[in-house]
This record gives structure tokens, C-alpha cells and sequence, in this order.
């Protein structure tokens, strides 16, 4: 994501991957225990989603907003007919609101495959269900369309959703895996009752334990043990985050031979379209692997979404036989109009912390020829260069100094500088 706005806003947005581990706002991750005990759970699709306008002038927070579900199955199987539509209301954010400062709320889109924990509805033929509540993080569990694999019915609630969450990992696309496995890497205690329900259906060889064990270590968050300590389960106890991860069931069934390396780095690079930061902060373990480096650079040369991040991340653990095609890939973003703001923010980063004064030369060369020119791009360029803990940066606020148009409000560009020149100072004091 671009940094923009204010100083503040760029540093939150620097920190964006670790907002959920940090809030400012009181918040509760809902135990796969409490859900279970919905007395409706359904299984749906989500049709299409509209939510009300906030009153002007208004200090709410969320706003009424409503969905059409489309059955697939549900617990008690007699509550719904799969094909059933079925409406939905809940409480959601109003519109552009990023949700940064709260609440933590059902956040559906059109096209979502969901198992949906429901109150009771006394009068399903006139009345919209709701959500077991209204608020709180893992509210909702990410599923997928076909139906779950494994013999028999699901003797309660809790059997249901564990047979949704091992059918997402064993046959979920990479995009659902990843989903699924951001969901269930908080909910520990039900790891031993999924790696049963997994070991139903893949062989101790099967090729779907890699992209498994990759989704997780692309969910997590940081600091994080080892790739590993995790397989060894050296990890304390007091550790609720990653003790009894199913991700450490997974990676003993890997292995720790060098096939079984190789396979997981595959697959890790193979998510850094759809997670490139949680790719980044794993594959610098491996930095000095062949496999690595060799199917890093095809990507790079390939320029596919997501390894320029990557890249970065292993750059900074010091591998730098990446670095040409880093560079080479850096500059075509900073070339290429419409460039998605991660793979121009992280090109800028590339060549302002590994590029030859040469090559950052040029990227301020193009800050000063764009000042007066072309404003959005001098925006998105010396956005994406201060703010960092590099002194090269203060060749692009020597730029910002002398220049004191208004940037926001009553903040000119002169102010930035000043202010991000006295944030340099007090840290090397």
C-alpha cells in the first residue's frame, strides 16, 4: 500500500499489516468454540450486499446494513434447503470507512463463500436473520462452495464448522486457503480435532501439505518463530498465538529433507501475489537456498505480482545476487502508469536502500522534474522515499524544503520536511 496523507497517516500505513495485532479500540477475537454453539449455522454464498447511508452529521460508528444469502447446507440440516435465499441483516461500516479505527464488524461481499453463525429467528418467513453478534474479529469462518469430503453428518455445530475448515484446506483455491487459514491460525484448540479430519484425506506424501503450510506462514503475524522452531514445536507454551499451531502438524508431515524445503518455498513464492508481505517476512529463512534464489529471480525477470516485495525482504537478510533483476523490476513500476501502489511503494524502497547512488539519483531527478508538473506523481514518489531510516532520504526533503505550497489543510510541503528532518535528528541522538 502507497503511503499517503500526513506523516501519521504514512507511518500507519507502514504499520498496516500489524493493525489487527495492535488496536486502539476495544476488540475480541470469538472463540471457533462460541460459534459453534450458534443455534443456526449456515453455509451460503453471498448474493449481493447493500448497507444504509450515515445520517448527516451522525457520530455512529457502523451502519444497518443487509445481504441475500444463498444456501449451500446448514446445521441443523432441517433449518434451510440448499438453494434457499435468505436475508440477512447486520451491522457494517459506513461506506469508506477502512475500518482502521473500529469496529470490528462482519465486513460480506458479493461473490463470498461463508459459514454464517445465526440467532435464532422466530419469524424466518417475514423477518431477516442476524449474526449470533454484532461485533468482534472471527465472527464469520471463510468456506468454499463444494461440499465437505468426509463420510457421515456432523453430529453438532462444531462438527460442522470443522468439516468447512478442513474442506477449505484440503480443496480451497489458493485464495480461500489463504483465507482459511488466516481465520484458524487463532483458534489453536481446535487444531488436533482438523489434523485428524485432514489425515482422512491426504497421504503423508500428499502434494496439498506445502501450499497448507505456506498459507499459515503467509497469515502470520510478527515476531514470529522459525520455520524451524515451529516444526520442532520449540515454541513456549505461553505462546497462544503459535503453541499448538496446526501449522507445526503440517510441517512435520513434511519433513525436514531438503524436497520437503524446496516444496515449501515453491509454494510460499507461489502466494506473494495475494500475500507478499507475510511471504516476505517467512522466505528470509531460506535466503541462502539455491531454490530460492534461482525461482526469485525467474519471477522478478517474469515481473509477477508480489515478488518485488519479496524480494525486498530478502535483500534486507542480505542476499543480494537478486539485486539486477530488483533493480531492473523497480524501475520499470516507477516507469509503468497506473503501477499497483505496493509494487511502486516497494520499488522505491529497492532503490533508495540497494541502489548505486546513481540509480537513487534518478528516481530524485524524477522528483524534481515532476514538482511543478505533474503533482500527483512527485505525491507518490517522495511519499514513497522519506519516512524511512535511510539518510538518503534527505536529498528528496531538501526538495520538500523549498517548497512551501500547501500539501493538506494547513500543512505545507516545507513542513513535512521539518518535521521528518527533527524525527532524523532525535533518532541518532
Amino acid at each position: 500500500m502507497t503511503a499517503r496523507g500526513s506523516p501519521l497517516v504514512a507511518g500507519i500505513c507502514l504499520c498496516l499489516c500489524a493493525a489487527t495485532l495492535a488496536r486502539a479500540y476495544p476488540t475480541s477475537i470469538w472463540p471457533f468454540e462460541n460459534l459453534a454453539q450458534a443455534p443456526v449455522i449456515v453455509t451460503c454464498t453471498v448474493q449481493k450486499t447493500t448497507r444504509d447511508s450515515l445520517p448527516p452529521g451522525s457520530q455512529l460508528r457502523v451502519v444497518p446494513a443487509h445481504a441475500t444469502l444463498l444456501i449451500l447446507r446448514s446445521f441443523p440440516p432441517s433449518a434451510f434447503a440448499a438453494g434457499d435465499l435468505v436475508r440477512l441483516d447486520y451491522e457494517a461500516l459506513p461506506a469508506g470507512d477502512s475500518g482502521m479505527s473500529g469496529p470490528d464488524v462482519a465486513q460480506l461481499k458479493a461473490g463470498d463463500t461463508l459459514a454464517l453463525p445465526l440467532k435464532l429467528n422466530p419469524q424466518p418467513s417475514s423477518a431477516p436473520w442476524r449474526l449470533i453478534a454484532d461485533e468482534g474479529q472471527a465472527l464469520v469462518i471463510p468456506a468454499i462452495v463444494r461440499d465437505p469430503p468426509f463420510a457421515g453428518s456432523p453430529a453438532d455445530g462444531r462438527g460442522f464448522l470443522l468439516r468447512e475448515i478442513a474442506s477449505t484446506l484440503v480443496a480451497g483455491t489458493r485464495r480461500e486457503l489463504l483465507s482459511e487459514a488466516a481465520y484458524q491460525y487463532r483458534q489453536n484448540a481446535i487444531s488436533p480435532a482438523l489434523m485428524t479430519l485432514l489425515e482422512s484425506k491426504l497421504t503423508a506424501g500428499d502434494e496439498r501439505w506445502p501450499p497448507i503450510a505456506a498459507a499459515f506462514l503467509s497469515s502470520f503475524p510478527i515476531p514470529r518463530p522459525s520455520v524451524a522452531d515451529l516444526r520442532a514445536c520449540k515454541v513456549a507454551k505461553s505462546n497462544m498465538v503459535y503453541s499448538g499451531s496446526l501449522v507445526t502438524f503440517v510441517l512435520q508431515k513434511l519433513g525436514p529433507t531438503q524436497e520437503a524445503k524446496e516444496k515449501l518455498i515453491h509454494e510460499l513464492l507461489a502466494f506473494s501475489d495475494l500475500a507478499s508481505w507475510g511471504v516476505g517476512m517467512t522466505v528470509p529463512e531460506f535466503a541462502q537456498e539455491p531454490a530460492l534464489v534461482r525461482e526469485l529471480r525467474a519471477m522478478l525477470k517474469a515481473r509477477s505480482p508480489g515478488a518485488l516485495p519479496v524480494a525486498r525482504s530478502v535483500l534486507i537478510a542480505g542476499h543480494r545476487s537478486i539485486l539486477p533483476d530488483a533493480i531492473a523490476l523497480s524501475f520499470h513500476y516507477l516507469a509503468t502508469p497506473g503501477a499497483d501502489p505496493s509494487e511502486f511503494q516497494a520499488a522505491c524502497w529497492v532503490i533508495r536502500d540497494f541502489g548505486t547512488d546513481q540509480e537513487f539519483n534518478r528516481v530524485v531527478a524524477e522528483i524534481r522534474a515532476a514538482q511543478y508538473s505533474d503533482r500527483p506523481r512527485y505525491d507518490e514518489l517522495w511519499r514513497n522515499i522519506i519516512w524511512s531510516e535511510n539518510d538518503r532520504e534527505r536529498a528528496v526533503l531538501e526538495i520538500l524544503l523549498k517548497d512551501d505550497r500547501i500539501y493538506q489543510a494547513n500543512l505545507r510541503y516545507s513542513d513535512i520536511a521539518r518535521g521528518e528532518l527533527t524525527r532524523i535528528q532525535a533518532r541518532k541522538q
